[in-house]
């Protein structure tokens, strides 16, 4: 069941971490938001309900008559779809008329039950941890996690740390903390200003600017006054100002009086942007916050040294210039990259829309060459063997990727009953050949009827950094007679008759995986 889309990504993934925290299930963070985006449908219940079942939460999900609404049969906690939103929430309980619920900006908010029911769409999604729910690798993904969550952090210590280091190099003057203070403040806003120009869907810099009733910074940012050139905007100009006056006063030495003419320079734009904003009846929080912050150093200047024209030197002059390009450089060095990365994500979402449409899919897939897998091969069959969906995996058992592959295909056989894969191995089939051996006990195994013990074997020699024949087969010991080479034979007579070129090749239903499609996509696409 596909609902309409959020205005948010966030909004599913903060419901969802917060259902797999009350469920006390190990999944860490960045693996939910991860799932969710990775998602082509990352805006519906189906999202939700197919990153539960990976990480093996049974779940459900049920549309429920509002004439046949009764709180007392849910089972809690739930998540609930909010029609007229398109968000979810997640409910921890309702009582007395009260819905208790999470969603991504509360915890533990609470609605009446009456506003509750005129914005729910009677859908829900219920899910029961189990023994085995959880994340296979979670310490891993969590301490991960953990690191990118410091990445900013540590960024920002580092600033700081050679900021303090600089400035007490310096006799203190309560005139050059202040205007170092008001600087780094300005640096720090000009930059959320920045980022803002660049990606205006940011939670962080969204709710800043979501500060008062008529504050739009978006309506002020993006209009054409803010902008110098078409090149060139206001909140550029503005971080220039402030990284280099930082610089300037951290490493120039009497940069002070020049930094005055400056500033003294600036102050009529504050009264321009004051006007334009008063006109245009919105505020931009930030930008207000950059205009009191030049008339706060201007109030320095002014009592602190005066307005004074300096002695022009030359050498404070070209290391001012310095201290102003710098900022400018970076700028002009990362700004292509931050615009192609958020360019990106749209361009990835429109892709997953094409490429997730099961129609086109059937329709690409369906004009690849079909080759049917005759039982006298003897492939080895893992999963569901009366499932309609059947992948064929073409392997080699000394192949990375087809280690890779392998693992891919047996994570899904341990969450879906709708799969049955089928392996067959490509080797030059003679006795010399490493590749051959593998394949023939392999085959053996499988013949057994013991699925468990091929399973097991196959798992343990791809999940082996060594691949040792010997030692390996010595674990799962048996007689390869003539029949086994005879079948090995005609698995590679198949793979020639198929044009098998590279491994792992991958069938769906017995047509070749075409491009760009890839294993991964597939999982999304077998209903």
């Amino acid at each position: 069941m596909l609902l309409s889309p959020f205005s948010k990504k966030e909004n599913a993934v903060a419901v969802l971490h917060a259902l797999v925290k009350r469920l006390n299930v190990r999944v860490s963070y960045e693996t939910i938001k991860s799932a969710l985006h990775e998602h082509p449908d990352y805006s519906s219940l189906l999202a939700l309900s197919d990153c539960l079942t990976e990480w093996k939460i049974p779940n459900s999900a049920y549309q429920i008559d509002k004439k046949d609404y009764n709180p007392a049969d849910l089972s809690f906690p739930l998540i609930a779809h909010l029609q007229k939103t398109g968000q979810f929430i997640l409910i921890n309980n309702i009582n007395n008329g009260s819905v208790n619920y999470t969603d991504e900006k509360k915890s533990n908010a609470s609605m009446s039950e009456q506003d509750f029911l005129a914005q729910w769409g009677g859908v829900i999604l219920y899910a029961e941890a189990s023994a085995e729910s959880g994340e296979a690798d979670y310490k891993a993904q969590s301490f991960k996690g953990f690191l990118n969550g410091l990445r900013i952090p540590a960024l920002v210590v580092a600033i700081l740390s050679c900021i303090v280091y600089v400035f007490f190099q310096y006799s203190f003057s309560w005139v050059f903390t202040a205007l170092t203070v008001l600087s780094l403040a300005g640096l720090t806003v000009s930059t959320l200003l920045l980022i803002y120009s660049v990606n205006a869907s940011n939670p962080f810099v969204q709710n800043l600017c979501s500060l008062g009733k008529k504050n739009d910074c978006n309506a002020i940012l993006k209009s054409k006054e803010a902008k110098v050139t078409d090149w060139l905007s206001w909140s550029e100009v503005g971080f220039f100002y402030f990284a280099g006056s930082l610089l300037s006063l951290l490493f120039v030495n009497n940069a002070v009086p020049y930094l005055a003419i400056l500033n003294l320079c600036c102050l009529p734009y504050t009264f321009w942007s004051l006007w334009y904003q008063y006109k245009a009846k919105n505020w931009c929080v930030l930008c207000c916050t950059v205009q009191a912050l030049l008339w706060l150093q201007f109030i320095v200047f002014a009592t602190g040294t005066g307005y004074t024209v300096p002695a022009l030197e030359v050498t404070t002059i070209v290391a001012m210039l310095f201290s102003f390009a710098i900022p400018v450089v970076i700028w002009a060095f990362v700004k292509p990259f931050m615009l192609k990365a958020e360019q990106l994500a749209p361009l990835k979402q429109q892709l997953k829309k094409f490429k997730y449409n099961s129609d086109l899919f059937n329709q690409v897939l369906t004009n690849q060459p079909r080759f049917s897998v005759p039982n006298d091969i003897m492939p080895i069959v893992l999963g569901n063997a009366e499932a309609e969906n059947i992948i064929t995996m073409v392997s080699n058992p000394f192949c990375g990727p087809c280690a890779a592959t392998h693992k891919m295909l047996d994570s899904w056989l341990n969450v879906r009953d709708d799969i049955q894969v089928k392996i067959i191995f490509s080797t030059a089939n003679h006795d010399d050949d490493p590749k051959t051996k593998v394949a023939r006990h392999m085959t053996a195994l499988s013949l057994m009827d013991e699925r468990s013990e091929v399973e097991k074997a196959l798992n343990d020699w791809y999940g082996r950094t060594k691949k040792n024949y010997n030692v390996w087969s010595k674990d799962y010991p048996l007689d390869i007679n003539d029949n086994i080479e005879a079948v090995v034979k005609k698995q590679k007579e198949w793979c020639e008759v198929a044009e098998i070129s590279f491994t792992p090749t991958i069938f769906v239903n017995g047509y070749k995986l075409p491009d760009p499609y890839r294993l991964d996509d597939v999982k999304y696409l077998l209903s």
